[in-house]
């Protein structure tokens, strides 16, 4: 009879060791997604405060103001410190999702288009127009993502590396993408500049061999990116690892877009399609890519 009473003793042990485990894990989960709230409500001011103390840097440059550099300093500053923010709330978005996949590849492109933003504006004088465009369009991402993605764009299994590499390449490819679109405007809006002779009364930096060199070598980075998401999207449909619902039409749209893209690039090189005319096919691409969706056009169920 003494024995009998054992099982239901290390029953109820057992039982209050789970629910103290369940209670620490719902704790870190609880820390952890407060950081992550914490960290997204920080990169997104950063970014805004940083974006608006460029546009105030290219307003002082072009009246030659003497504290224009000093700005552009704290512009730089303040950038970074919402790239480190970035870094924080992605790696805290790996261990803890709360928001969908979507909202993740979202944070990826933030962080690459910082990253392009950094690696840039560099040295005295900088690109404080280019910092201006692609830091809008960050804060942009960075700010509305979470509410515009209220339920998962992918439902495949967490262990099928392949799709994660699709949809990383396709991500590090359009953000890429987004920051040679930019460089191109800036491009045809300085040729635009140089052409009317308005260089002489408006003090501008910008070099055009500089941004001409940005626009090719970000192209070609976006362009390999984007061909490896889209061979191993069709490595997923062939080996049919996931069920994909796709149209044929958004699957041509999808090689169409990759089509213009090396299209351009070799005519860079092979029918010298540089300058303005190279800038302008790279703003047409853009829009392609835009009025494609490129990258929602592989849905899993």
């Amino acid at each position: 009879m003494e024995g009998w009473g054992r099982p239901f003793t290390l029953n109820a042990q057992s039982l209050d060791n789970d629910m103290q485990n369940l209670t620490i894990q719902e704790n870190i989960f609880r820390n952890i997604f407060m950081l992550e709230t914490i960290a997204r409500i920080g990169m997104s001011t950063l970014y805004g405060f940083a974006v608006l103390i460029f546009g105030y840097t290219l307003m002082l440059k072009s009246k030659n103001a003497p504290h224009s550099e000093k700005f552009h300093i704290g512009a730089r500053a303040l950038f970074l410190l919402a790239t480190s923010f970035t870094i924080v709330y992605g790696t805290l978005e790996f261990i803890f999702p709360v928001n969908s996949l979507t909202t993740q590849v979202y944070t990826v492109i933030c962080f690459v288009l910082s990253v392009a933003v950094i690696a840039v504006d560099r040295g005295k004088e900088g690109l404080p127009a280019f910092s201006f465009l692609v830091g809008a369009l960050t804060f942009l991402l960075a700010t509305i993502s979470p509410f515009l993605d209220p339920t998962p764009l992918y439902n495949a299994a967490s262990g099928d590396w392949l799709v994660f590499l699709h949809i990383g390449t396709a991500a590090l490819g359009e953000a890429i993408f987004v920051a040679s679109f930019c460089a191109s405007l800036l491009y045809l809006r300085e040729y635009t500049k140089l052409k009317q002779k308005k260089l002489e009364k408006v003090h501008s930096p910008i070099s055009l061999a500089a941004l001409e060199k940005l626009v090719e070598r970000s192209s070609l980075i976006g362009l390999t990116f984007i061909t490896i998401s889209l061979l191993s999207g069709l490595a997923l449909i062939f080996i049919g690892k996931v069920t994909v619902q796709v149209g044929i039409v958004k699957i041509l749209w999808a090689f169409l877009v990759w089509g213009w893209y090396v299209m351009t690039i070799f005519g860079r090189s092979l029918w010298g399609w540089r300058g303005r005319k190279g800038a302008r096919l790279t703003v047409f691409g853009m829009l392609l890519l835009i009025l494609g969706f490129f990258g929602t056009i592989w849905q899993y169920v």
